[in-house]
């Protein structure tokens, strides 16, 4: 995250202990290490927030998707159904209107 090395990190501490003095130092840094760790873990709700999210996101995109293709599945089905059926109609309709045509009827 941050990028400061020991070097750096000796000299604060120094300029640090000149201008507080060396009896309020380790509260101080104890103050400051507080700080730090809440940010950090502010820090990481927020990340991990942001992570649930696009997850969420993604989850949504991938149902739409899926009731997309589900919709598009029944659509097509019902089209075949329909076809299968018409055929069949004009079949029945077919037979029931052929003139002359008694075949189970005795004479």
């Amino acid at each position: 995250m941050l990028d400061v090395s020991f070097w750096e990190l000796l000299i604060i501490g120094a300029i640090a202990l000149v201008v507080v003095g060396p009896e309020r130092l380790p509260r101080l840094m104890r103050t400051m290490g507080l700080w730090a760790g809440r940010a950090r873990a502010s820090f990481q709700s927020i990340r991990d927030e942001v992570e649930r999210e696009v997850n969420v996101d993604s989850v949504r995109e991938t149902r739409r998707a899926i009731d997309r293709e589900a919709s598009e599945a029944r659509r097509s089905v019902t089209d075949a159904v329909g076809q299968v059926e018409k055929p069949a109609d004009a079949t029945d309709k077919a037979e029931a209107s052929t003139p002359g045509d008694d075949g189970d009827k005795p004479r």
